[in-house]
């Protein structure tokens, strides 16, 4: 059996069939990490969002950005972006499925065995491990329980740093935005959720969330889904999937190997 992490698929089929069919993926044997944002920007979301699904155990998901603005928009708590694609998906006679499958995904997966650690954009630097997991869960508890709607309600990007006594919506909504959205920081720990691009072309003073000193996750090999663009230098213990003009696969493996398709 093989495993392999893959990137943000954004909705486009076509790549994810290519990426699959050049790394052999047998759903009887194989496994499927996905790093979230499987939906929206392409043009077959649905068809993405079914195939993931009906893999059942082959797959593991975890949720991006672009899952909790699908559900955002489903509920009725958000209007659309520029470039949505999720209409879809919205008028999809299996939608209530489809979204209540999405609600029970995780937004952190680790394997010990594998020694691999996924999430969508990071964990930030001043978490431990076991605080992650338990953060994440705070946010996964309320996402599939009764109370999903006041939580999609009440999201906002409200708190761009970590504290240990931040309660109610706040501190749900930085833990979900730091799974989801982060990307760069300042050295002190401060996310800043708009920066993107190239390491190079930033502000002085902005570093990719990786690369923040004392990071106390240092110790994990972590994937997530490159969708700032860092255009890094290799980092240890840190493997970005790309999803610039291509769709990115990880084999996890002792010598991880990246494979990726041109969109």
């Amino acid at each position: 059996m093989t495993s392999y992490a893959v990137g943000s698929v954004n909705g486009d089929f076509a790549s994810l069939e290519k990426l699959l069919k050049t790394i052999s993926f047998d759903p009887t044997q194989d496994r499927l990490w996905f790093a979230g944002n499987l939906v929206n920007q392409g043009p077959a979301s649905l068809a993405v969002l079914r195939y993931v699904k009906s893999l059942g155990k082959a797959a593991t998901v975890v949720l991006g950005s672009q899952e909790l603005q699908l559900l955002r928009r489903a509920y009725g708590v958000s209007q659309a972006n520029a470039g949505d694609s999720l209409d879809e998906i919205l008028n999809a006679p299996d939608r209530d499925e489809l979204l209540k499958w999405l609600r029970q995904r995780s937004l952190i997966h680790h394997d010990s065995k594998l020694n691999f650690t996924l999430a969508h954009a990071g964990i930030p630097g001043e978490w431990t491990f076991s605080q992650a997991l338990t953060f994440a869960y705070e946010v996964e508890s309320v996402l599939s329980g009764s109370n999903f709607l006041s939580f999609l309600e009440n999201q906002k990007q409200d708190q761009s740093r970590w504290h240990a006594k931040l309660r109610g919506w706040k501190r749900l909504n930085f833990i979900a935005n730091a799974y989801t959205l982060m990307r760069y920081s300042t050295a002190q720990g401060k996310l800043d959720f708009s920066a993107s691009g190239a390491v190079d072309l930033q502000t002085e003073g902005l570093l990719p969330w990786y690369r923040l000193p004392d990071r106390l996750t240092a110790h994990l090999n972590l994937i997530f889904a490159d969708d700032a663009g860092f255009a890094d230098t290799a980092y240890p213990g840190i493997y970005p999937l790309s999803s610039q003009d291509r769709l990115t696969a990880l084999k996890l493996s002792p010598a991880p190997e990246m494979i990726w398709v041109a969109r």
